[in-house]
């Protein structure tokens, strides 16, 4: 079956509906809904942890106490965004939230056939792909019942996960 999401509480009920394991491919440049804390970063303002971020958290935090996994791999542009250099400092809360979030250089991700598109690989066995709109609004189209669809996500997932450096070994310089 193939359904589309819209981001929000149908999105948000599909996350939390996970029983096994929540694995993440991102790969955008940057991501709108960030881009006010870039912003102070950039100025050298301090972090605003806003409410979504403390949900972000808590989520997390429900996913660990269950013994359910949430794994993430990020695409580190060549050369790398402002977007993406804010990140690496602003992920130590998902980190210690217990997220295990690795990183993959954009031509190890292109060498591999990674896909262009972000998408969500849920209990092994459904998988979100993540759209964004020309306003920058997500969407989801989520599929559950093609097994290739699904197939050629988790050949993904290995793949990346693989060649992926763990944040905490990552050595990077601007």
């Amino acid at each position: 079956m193939r359904r589309s999401l819209n981001a929000g509480t149908d999105f948000s009920a599909l996350l939390k509906s996970v029983r096994r394991s929540s694995w993440r491919w991102e790969c955008q440049r940057e991501y709108a809904v960030d881009l006010p804390e870039v912003e102070r970063w950039r100025k050298g303002l301090s972090v605003l942890e806003t409410e979504e971020d403390r949900a972000w958290l808590a989520h997390l935090g429900v996913l660990k106490a269950a013994g359910i996994p949430f794994e993430r791999v990020r695409m580190l542009t060549e050369p790398l965004t402002d977007y993406l250099a804010w990140m690496l400092q602003a992920i130590g809360p998902n980190v210690a939230a217990g997220e295990d979030v690795r990183w993959l250089k954009e031509s190890t991700a292109r060498e591999l056939g990674m896909p262009h598109h972000d998408f969500y690989l849920l209990d092994e066995t459904s998988v979100a792909e993540l759209r964004f709109t020309e306003e920058n609004v997500l969407t989801a189209v989520v599929v559950d019942d093609d097994t290739a669809v699904v197939a050629e996500h988790q050949r993904w997932r290995r793949a990346a996960w693989s060649a992926a450096i763990p944040h905490a070994e990552l050595r990077i310089g601007r």
